[in-house]
């Protein structure tokens, strides 16, 4: 939707920018290639909607006096407000305030989501990957001196949550740790 809001405004492709991360971090590459891409005076910087620049009022502000430094005219499609007018600039920083409140809303709702699912018992969040059955056949595999990019497909073709690489390799460098600390203390202990 926000891509074709763009486009049907006269966005090339070319210089639409996306960060599929957090509108709270302003360690946002997308968001920094956008700005430098439009840098030089009298550019516009479009956004499908303010809370894109930021969800806390300070990162919009922050990003906002980037914007006046560089030269940087924001069009938001969504709240349409001119910056260079007063109202403008009202404007600007009640929306601001109301992308904040939002996401204090969002994080209120999902805390109270996640204590109720813990209170009724159940599971919530990302199911683990590395189930029972997975790691015992890793660890029989690792005990026979297989290596994580042999255990990987065993893995992969068990029943369970997918599962990925980086998740089989940490396991195994955790497991060879756990291992060796084990074989160090019966050692110190004989």
């Amino acid at each position: 939707m926000q891509m074709i809001a763009l486009k049907e405004y006269g966005v090339p492709e070319h210089q639409i920018f996306s960060d599929k991360m957090s509108g709270a971090s302003q360690k946002r590459p997308g968001l920094r290639a956008a700005i430098r891409a439009a840098q030089g005076s009298d550019v516009e910087f479009i956004v499908w909607k303010l809370d894109r620049l930021g969800r806390t009022v300070r990162g919009i502000i922050d990003t906002m006096q980037g914007f006046q430094d560089c030269q940087l005219h924001l069009v938001s499609l969504t709240e349409r407000f001119d910056m260079a007018s007063p109202m403008g600039n009202a404007m600007f920083h009640i929306m601001a305030a109301m992308a904040q409140m939002e996401r204090d809303l969002i994080r209120e709702r999902t805390r109270a989501g996640l204590k109720a699912a813990r209170e009724r018992g159940d599971a919530h969040g990302r199911p683990q990957a590395m189930t029972p059955e997975r790691a015992g056949q890793a660890e029989l595999m690792v005990l026979a001196g297989a290596g994580a990019g042999q255990i990987l497909p065993v893995l992969q073709a068990m029943d369970g949550p997918k599962i990925g690489r980086s998740r089989v390799y940490q396991w195994v460098r955790e497991y060879r740790v756990e291992l060796a600390l084990a074989l160090e203390t019966e050692t110190g202990n004989a």
